[in-house]
């Protein structure tokens, strides 16, 4: 792809540079208050969930002791409580998903996995509600999402990987404002990367922020020296009708092409590939980006280590 394909969003679309608040100078409430006000212009707002996919293997680090969304990352602050207790990385998303409004969070798990349910329980420890599911089919993340659908009908749900931690910390309340003034399926939360940072390459319309093209780091594209990247997401009961309906085509092709070569690589999408169907069906992708903010991926030994070394970054106490 041209550099000049990716339109640079630091000088389009709607920018957080001076109107993310500072969580630290913030009300506990406020993240609620944006996320799940009562009503969208006199009409009754759906209720907001968080799916959390967590079927993967941990391939990169394996073999593991445990699951790695509970690899601790830094510790609760003494505020929390008399003893500060290692932070598992999944919690700075649970976190995140809470101020925004959520009050119930889908785990889809694995079997194998149940050491999650058995560290957060109902999940009342951090003030939400708890679901757990088992993912039904083995193709990639979009169908561990796919499962929760006929559980949350047309909620309202903010998505984000359990193994990425973002900054800044109120990061969905801006995604969900977003989507209440475009009226967009999906908001995408994106962040400027590097080309040695894999990640799926948008292009998106200079004035709105529209995403126009979504192409998957597993289609290997052309990426320049500097490019946005999505890293979490909310959407509506749109949405999560279509992501059901193109995981039960997916289904159908990996079926296929297991029983043409039985021997081969099992199939296997990522979410971006369901994301980059909806544009093409014609679903309203928009976005959010985040100038200042900053993103990790600790499924991998690199980033475990740089999470180690500055874990006051993530829960905005600074680097």
């Amino acid at each position: 792809m041209p550099r000049n394909s990716v339109p640079d969003p630091r000088n389009s679309g709607p920018d957080l540079r001076n109107s993310s608040p500072d969580p630290r100078n913030s009300s506990p409430d406020a993240g609620a208050r944006a996320g799940a006000s009562p009503s969208v212009q006199g009409f009754p707002r759906p209720r907001l969930v968080g799916l959390i996919p967590a079927a993967g293997r941990g391939t990169r680090l394996s073999p593991l002791p445990f699951s790695k969304e509970l690899m601790p990352v830094g510790f609760t602050h003494a505020s929390e409580g008399a003893d500060r207790k290692p932070r598992p990385v999944s919690q700075y998303l649970l976190e995140r998903m809470r101020l925004a409004g959520a009050e119930q969070v889908f785990f889809i798990t694995r079997p194998g996995k149940g050491d999650i349910a058995d560290y957060y329980g109902d999940g009342s420890r951090l003030g939400l509600r708890f679901a757990y599911l088992q993912a039904g089919l083995p193709w990639g993340p979009p169908f561990s999402l796919a499962q929760a659908v006929p559980f949350i009908g047309d909620a309202r749900v903010v998505f984000g990987f359990p193994d990425i931690l973002i900054d800044p910390v109120d990061s969905f309340s801006p995604l969900l404002a977003h989507q209440d003034e475009t009226g967009a399926d999906v908001v995408l939360g994106l962040f400027h990367a590097t080309a040695c940072e894999p990640g799926d390459v948008i292009t998106r319309d200079d004035a709105t922020g529209r995403i126009l093209n979504l192409e998957t780091k597993e289609e290997r594209p052309q990426r320049p020296d500097h490019y946005t990247c999505w890293m979490f997401a909310v959407w509506n009961g749109r949405f999560s009708m279509f992501l059901h309906k193109e995981c039960g085509r997916l289904a159908a092709q990996a079926r296929a092409r297991i029983a043409a070569d039985p021997q081969g690589k099992a199939p296997e999408w990522p979410v971006g590939a369901v994301i980059a169907a909806a544009i093409r069906a014609g679903l309203h992708v928009n976005s959010v980006w985040f100038p200042q903010g900053r993103f990790l991926d600790i499924g991998e030994p690199d980033g475990i280590t740089a999470a180690a070394a500055f874990p006051g970054v993530w829960d905005g106490l600074g680097a």
